[in-house]
């Protein structure tokens, strides 16, 4: 699931703050602990969508849209409510599911390595630019999660896609990564 990037009138939401300024793990997989209230501002001013993703790819939804992700993602995401500046309300997705599940024999990546400047990331995917899922490795139950070493991807099941498609999701696109059927 991505960003439609197709209109060029669209709004576009920085980073997610909590009430210090800090920016809240929201890519990592685990839930947000704070009960403070998360801020966000548009940084390119344009119609409000039902879906986008921030600056730093964390998806913000309609109340109507996150009640179906949550309907059927159920524990494998959080939902917190966000406050954007000038814009009113919107639901924040912490999707809490990490799935290690990228092909490697039939996508395309490189990796960060011990040689790199962020060595920490040793191992993990510096980017994919053709990425195809070993789905014999995704749980059955897996209707929302993130890659593991890539987390900047989000990936939703076909029935959450249809789920979401129905409800009304401007904003989002959604590209098949399952290999072909042979």
């Amino acid at each position: 699931m991505l960003d439609d990037m197709s209109s060029l009138n669209r709004w576009h939401v920085g980073e997610i703050t909590l009430p210090d300024g800090s920016e809240p793990q929201l890519r990592i997989g685990v839930p947000l602990s704070s009960d403070l209230p998360l801020t966000a501002t548009v940084h390119h001013e344009g119609p409000a969508l039902e879906f986008s993703l921030t600056s730093f790819a964390v998806p913000i939804v309609t109340e109507k849209l996150a009640k179906v992700v949550q309907n059927i993602a159920g524990v494998d995401i959080q939902c917190l409510p966000l406050e954007i500046k000038g814009h009113g309300s919107r639901t924040v997705l912490n999707a809490l599911r990490i799935v290690n599940c990228v092909d490697e024999s039939r996508s395309e990546f490189t990796k960060w390595t011990l040689k790199d400047h962020r060595a920490d990331l040793a191992g993990q995917y510096r980017s994919i630019t053709k990425l195809v899922l070993d789905t014999a490795r995704i749980p059955n139950d897996a209707h929302i999660f993130r890659l593991w070493g890539f987390r900047v991807v989000l990936i939703v099941s076909e029935k959450l896609r249809e789920a979401m498609q129905r409800v009304g999701c401007k904003g989002a696109v959604f590209q098949d990564v399952t290999p072909p059927l042979n």
